[in-house]
């Protein structure tokens, strides 16, 4: 932990590996806190929390799995010596060395992630590429793995991860029922762009689209009609289409299509139907 930590980026993952122990009935996972100081505040200062060990301690007693949260502190923490020894001594000897969000900008400090392909919020994203040229960024993927090291997209991602490392360690099992208790709705896996086609729908839905992409959204399954998507928006055929391929640069049924895929692809992966059932479920073509 640093001044100036983005507390979602602690808390999502540390509430994940929290709720595994929980679910298994023993501490498989025994989690502690460390920093240069012994209280940590958060990026507005709001949150501040205790830190368990300082720097020094915690190398008494190495950690299997490091993670380095994100926030707007972490550029200070990026050029404090003591902090850039000490993640390169953890990782001498951790099993798994992980950033979440902007918590890749320390890793790379270090000289960790030299050669690796990364990732971090797409806010992020090109700064890290221009201040570590040696890294190979991708600012589309929710998290991804490069050898021992796994980095975030950010903020909610933080979660996906840590569902990701429990699945490996304890099993699929445990983790859905790990999800499950977080009200995750679905479980995204790492390959899975950081901005959804339902956000970039949202993002367009405006006057007199909103209602309609909400219906749409809510009924994915619906055998949806121009003429239906005209008379919710008040409009006439021609000149629905001609508005709506004007707001969101794609026509209508194509913005519906490409949500029904991004929706099949999240419960596919979450395992819970087969491909007929899916395609049945959302009227694919």
């Amino acid at each position: 932990m640093f001044e100036g930590f983005q507390p979602i980026d602690l808390a999502g993952p540390w509430q994940a590996f929290s709720t595994a122990n929980d679910e298994l009935g023993h501490a498989r996972y025994r989690l502690r806190t460390c920093g240069t100081a012994s209280i940590a505040a958060s990026t507005d200062a709001g949150l501040r929390l205790q830190v368990d060990f300082d720097l020094e301690q915690s190398l008494s007693s190495p950690a299997h799995t490091v993670i380095v949260p994100g926030g707007e502190g972490i550029h200070r923490a990026s050029s404090d010596p003591q902090m850039l020894d000490w993640v390169r001594a953890q990782d001498a000897l951790s099993q798994r060395t992980c950033s979440v969000c902007t918590g890749a900008f320390l890793l790379a400090a270090a000289g960790l992630l030299d050669g690796c392909r990364v990732t971090t919020h797409w806010r992020s994203a090109a700064q890290l590429q221009e201040r570590f040229p040696k890294l190979v960024v991708n600012d589309e993927l929710i998290f991804c793995q490069s050898a021992k090291y796994w980095t975030t997209a950010g903020v909610s991602a933080g979660i996906d991860l840590a569902l990701t490392l429990i699945e490996n360690d304890c099993g699929p099992r445990i983790a859905q029922k790990v999800a499950r208790r977080l009200v995750v709705y679905l479980r995204r896996g790492g390959d899975q762009r950081q901005y959804s086609q339902t956000l970039r729908a949202q993002d367009r839905a405006e006057g007199p689209f909103s209602e309609l992409v909400g219906q749409m959204e809510a009924r994915l399954s619906h055998a949806w009609s121009i003429d239906e998507m005209a008379d919710i928006c008040n409009m006439s055929r021609r000149t629905f289409q001609r508005k709506f391929k004007s707001a969101f640069g794609i026509p209508a049924l194509e913005v519906l299509n490409n949500l029904r895929a991004e929706r099949r692809e999240l419960v596919q992966r979450s395992g819970r139907h087969s491909r007929k059932q899916m395609d049945r479920l959302l009227q694919a073509p």
